[in-house]
């Protein structure tokens, strides 16, 4: 039996147990753990992650009299439904009453009125192939409607709005060119968000995708696979730039219905990985105002729920207005604590804060690490601020590949929390999102805000990093927008010459690297914090690479083994690959996206160079490779990583151990 088939046996065999003895949601996901089920028992386990189990269904207390005004909308729906489940004509109508008396009992319990746009017969369709009894296809559709799909899924809606942002944060070239043709969310998405992609999937690929689903427990799960989709067809949907406006929105709707059930669980970690890479205040319960509701309870959740007051506000801006995705300070100062505290934890969304109040508030009072970009400069000296923001990225560049703990990709702009003052502030982030800077995000509340929430005393002095013998890097640039407003020419001529050179060549840094600087340089790699986007264009990247034919390197006699996977880049982008593992190399070969069978070799890795293989248990397909050296006293030195998504990679990461282990042996030998 290989290893592969010893797995699927063990954790079936725990499975059926667990079944047995009529275990909980929790210990069963324990068991499951995010794979897509087994058809005899998919009823079941969905019917224990909705919550079945623990709920009191009313729908025994139907009355069967079916007198909506809707009512012949309704049959003639369900019996549409039933004819897509091919059912023997004696079944069909017994099929059709059943889900008539679902449709019809919701509807009077929630005081609706039945619209077949709501796409509930979609929704049903799946549970109806599960082969459920009528009682827990009732209570697993009111479960999945109230918990994960939209509450108002309209035009306008909340939900869209927020996938707006998130898709401005991730790709803001793809949004931008959304935006200029006035395509919004919700005309390509309804059907995804109405039905959880049932409408537009297969019914395998629906299956299979619900299974994982129903596992995560998490209603906003939705708009990150649909973040996915878009961002996997950026390339397609940037193509269609002559095209008319309606065709474009077609083909974004039917997008989705290309996936097979060999796509869900890649699907579904990409999804995955993208929520750790988003800042977190949109999931979170509002603290700050008795009676205020956070997002969850805005866009997910009963029709019974009352209105109250939605925080949905970013300052004074409604939720449909924002300018990028909120922060709450909250969040800002949690992350910091934690990669403090954890600074290996590459799970934390890792911000670099931009200070943009006045030089004298800045200088009165700072969270640490806090870079200052004085927003006033963009209208007063425009040419100075631009310097400025070319120093920022430089000061960014440098404390992510030396690891300052607290400063990373995410770059989180700070206002003092006033609206009066922080008029500029929201012109300096709309002028980095012009320029399809990602990861980008605003603070709720400003500067005011993070200090309620610091676990330090409220003192402004207390909020400045204690000072240094000798300013560090970081600290330099840090000042350079405030001594932007002296008039002392030569003094800009210096500032503008040590950021940049006027023959428009590399950046330089007036600084040796020492012992102590073990951060990720990023070998091989363009400027991963530039302004510009970085795979804009993988075709030209393509062109750097050596072609090869994959069936030729797949069946080279040296090859020890190869795992198809994908290789997910710092901003997100996947690409389809293949590791190839030999003797005392890993080579990564990139599938080519013009001609089918060759592949471009980005990378060619030796064993002894790998000297950290990690994955997060939440998350056991996404694996990080890191490389570089070990000292004699067995301190490590990483000097760059790369991170694939492999499925099934606990066999992949095995192997790949064992002959690392093979090489070392032979090398002492």
């Amino acid at each position: 039996m290989s290893l592969e088939e010893e797995e699927d046996s063990t954790w079936l065999l725990a499975l059926e147990s667990a079944l047995h003895e009529g275990v909980d949601d929790h210990e069963l996901i324990g068991i499951t753990r995010g794979r897509i089920l087994p058809d005899e028992h998919r009823a079941q386990i969905w019917y224990t992650c909705l919550g079945g189990g623990n709920k009191l269904s009313d729908f025994t207390q139907f009355d069967e009299i079916f007198d909506l005004q809707e009512q012949s909308v309704v049959r003639a729906d369900c019996k549409a439904l039933v004819d897509k489940l091919g059912n023997e004509e004696e079944d069909k109508v017994s099929v059709v009453c059943d889900v008539e008396s679902i449709f019809t009992h919701y509807c009077k319990t929630r005081h609706l009125k039945y619209d077949s746009s709501l796409l509930w017969a979609d929704l049903v369709l799946p549970l109806l192939a599960g082969k459920m009894p009528r009682d827990h296809i009732y209570i697993c559709f009111e479960e999945t409607l109230e918990k994960y799909v939209p509450r108002e899924s309209g035009v306008g809606g909340p939900v869209y709005h927020l996938l707006r942002l998130l898709l401005l944060y991730h790709d803001p070239e793809l949004s931008t060119f959304l935006d200029s043709r006035k395509i919004t969310p919700d005309l390509y998405a309804t059907s995804w968000m109405r039905s959880l992609f049932a409408s537009v999937c297969s019914l395998d690929a629906t299956m299979a995708l619900w299974d994982i689903y129903f596992q995560e427990r998490d209603p906003f799960f939705i708009l990150f696979l649909s973040l996915v989709i878009l961002v996997n067809a950026r390339e397609q949907i940037l193509e269609m730039s002559s095209e008319g406006r309606e065709h474009i929105i077609t083909t974004l709707s039917g997008i989705p219905s290309g996936l097979s059930i060999d796509d869900i669980s890649d699907f579904c970690s990409l999804a995955r990985y993208y929520i750790i890479k988003t800042p977190g205040t949109f999931r979170k319960v509002c603290k700050e105002n008795v009676g205020c509701r956070d997002f969850a309870t805005v866009i997910f959740g009963s029709v019974y729920m009352g209105h109250g007051e939605v925080c949905n506000r970013v300052g004074d801006l409604p939720l449909s207005q924002a300018l990028c995705l909120p922060v709450s300070a909250e969040e800002i100062i949690d992350t910091c604590d934690l990669l403090q505290a954890s600074p290996e934890d590459i799970e934390q969304v890792r911000f670099f804060l931009v200070d943009c109040r006045p030089s004298d508030q800045y200088n009165a009072g700072h969270l640490p690490n806090a870079f200052h970009l004085d927003s006033s400069l963009m209208l007063q000296h425009p040419a100075s601020f631009q310097t400025a923001v070319q120093g920022l990225f430089m000061a960014q560049r440098q404390a992510v590949a030396s690891e300052t703990p607290g400063c990373g990709q995410h770059l989180c702009f700070i206002g003092s929390g006033r609206e009066q003052e922080d008029q500029y502030v929201h012109m300096v982030v709309a002028s980095f999102l012009q320029r399809n800077t990602q990861y980008v995000s605003l603070a709720k509340g400003g500067y005011h805000d993070s200090q309620s929430h610091s676990s330090e005393p409220a003192d402004h002095e207390d909020f400045i990093a204690s000072p240094k013998p000798q300013q560090s890097f970081m600290n330099k640039f840090s000042s350079l927008s405030s001594v932007f407003k002296m008039r002392s020419v030569e003094m800009k001529e210096k500032l503008v010459e040590y950021i940049t050179n006027p023959n428009g060549e590399s950046l330089t840094i007036d600084r040796h690297v020492s012992p102590q600087d073990r951060g990720k340089l990023y070998r091989n790699q363009g400027d991963v914090f530039s302004i510009e986007d970085e795979d804009g264009d993988s075709s030209r990247e393509n062109d750097r690479f050596e072609v090869v034919r994959l069936s030729q390197w797949l069946k080279k006699p040296d090859v020890v083994s190869s795992f198809s996977c994908h290789q997910v880049k710092e901003n997100g982008y996947m690409y389809k690959c293949h590791l190839l593992l030999m003797d005392t190399l890993l080579f990564v070969i990139r599938e080519s996206e013009i001609k089918e069978g060759e592949g471009h070799v980005t990378a060619r890795r030796t064993l002894a160079s790998i000297v950290k293989i990690t994955s997060k248990k939440r998350h056991p397909d996404l694996i990080t490779f890191k490389y570089g050296t070990t000292s004699p006293d067995g301190e490590v030195t990483i000097t760059d990583m790369d991170r694939f998504l492999i499925p099934k990679a606990s066999e992949a990461t095995k192997v790949i151990k064992e002959q690392i282990m093979k090489q070392m042996e032979a090398a002492k030998s």
